[in-house]
């Protein structure tokens, strides 16, 4: 079974995010980033190839430096 902790950590704090949002857009922003992920892990994707993706829907919304932040603090956890 394949593990994915480092993408769970940063969907879990990208939805704490967007529940405390205090705009709808920012939100909408964050769901946009993260909302592939439960359908790569089921489909299998490995961690890597997921992580990719969020940075690539960061980049778009311009949050990059914060989910790099993210993982570098999920990879930290799992140490």
């Amino acid at each position: 079974m394949k593990r994915y902790f480092e993408v769970l950590y940063v969907l879990h704090i990208a939805l704490i995010e967007a529940r405390s949002a205090e705009s709808v857009e920012k939100a909408s922003i964050l769901a946009d980033i993260v909302h592939n992920v439960p359908t790569m892990i089921m489909a299998g994707s490995e961690e890597g190839e997921i992580i990719a993706k969020v940075m690539l829907n960061a980049k778009r919304h311009g949050l990059e430096s914060y989910f790099s932040k993210l993982i570098e603090k999920a990879k930290n956890k799992q140490t």
